[in-house]
């Protein structure tokens, strides 16, 4: 019998903030701009964002000083404000092109807010262990900015 790829995740991660400004965090360029990156020694070097149902963001990311070696593409098809976002997401590199879906929920709780990311639809383990290691690092980024505009 051979074992199941693993093809799905889930992270969790509280914050001290209010739920509005984590889900500004995933809805302003500006922001947005500022963690998503699964490697905190690389950077974003563009990042765009469209924030309603259908729309989106685009960005690029990767090793310094350039940061451009990678893209990523996501569109929200489900878009609650400060509640749910449901992004269909396209990341693709030199070596790679991968397609998932991110379900963000955030939940306000004493003190802050909980939020619980589920990727999904990847193709296969391997992937998904370096798609849940580049997601703990953009919620980890997530936890900088947050700090930094307290």
């Amino acid at each position: 019998m051979t074992a199941t790829p693993l093809l799905s995740f889930d992270l969790e991660r509280t914050y001290p903030a209010p739920p509005e400004r984590v889900w500004a965090a995933w809805t302003r360029a500006d922001l947005l701009q500022r963690w998503a990156c699964p490697d905190p020694a690389w950077r974003v070097s563009t990042c765009e964002v469209d924030a309603r149902e259908g729309g989106g963001y685009r960005l690029r990311f990767g090793p310094r000083p350039a940061g451009d070696a990678n893209s990523e593409t996501a569109t929200f098809a489900v878009f609650e404000p400060v509640e749910r976002l449901v992004l269909d997401v396209l990341t693709a590199g030199e070596d790679m092109a991968e397609r998932s879906r991110c379900t963000v929920l955030l939940l306000p709780v004493e003190g802050g807010t909980r939020l619980e990311l589920t990727v999904e639809g990847l193709s296969g383990a391997l992937t998904a262990e370096h798609m849940r290691v580049g997601w703990t690092w953009c919620l980890e980024g997530i936890a900088a900015q947050l700090g930094a505009a307290a």
